[in-house]
């Protein structure tokens, strides 16, 4: 049976991701496995063509997210996962998730909440998930609700 060592789950506040999210403690717990928490910022929410948004809606936004991440470290170690980290960062949700993190932290699972977005819009933007799990360094599992 595959042990896994570094365990990843990708949240992004909606209920699929803390289904995802109560997985990836049962999975660590049982592998004795470290648990790392991330949650990314799309750099484009802060940009686009026609506005900038201020720093200061930047820095309330980390706040809230890591405010919410440290609650999510707090529950996994009530459940009895030893070794969690928080990963907060700001860019793309796909490479940090696929590959950036992984390599990163020697991730050997990264597990997933599926959403339940529409094939066409799918087909023209992907998700976070499938690109994940076609690009992924690591093994992925994906949680469906």
């Amino acid at each position: 049976m595959l042990e896994y060592h570094n365990i990843l789950v990708g949240l992004d506040g909606s209920e699929l991701a803390d289904h995802a999210f109560d997985q990836a403690i049962a999975i660590a717990k049982r592998n004795q496995a470290k648990l790392f928490i991330a949650q990314i910022i799309p750099d484009d929410l802060y940009v686009n063509d026609s506005m900038t948004f201020p720093a200061a809606s930047i820095d309330a936004e980390k706040k809230s997210v890591k405010q919410y991440l440290e609650q999510k470290v707090a529950f996994a170690k009530e459940q009895g996962v030893a070794e969690v980290q928080l990963i907060l960062r700001t860019g793309s949700a796909r490479r940090e998730l696929a590959l950036t993190i992984p390599a990163e932290f020697n991730i050997d699972l990264t597990i997933l909440g599926i959403s339940g977005k529409g094939a066409i819009e799918r087909l023209l933007m992907g998700s976070v998930a499938q690109f994940v799990s076609i690009h992924s360094v690591s093994n992925v599992l994906l949680i469906k609700s």
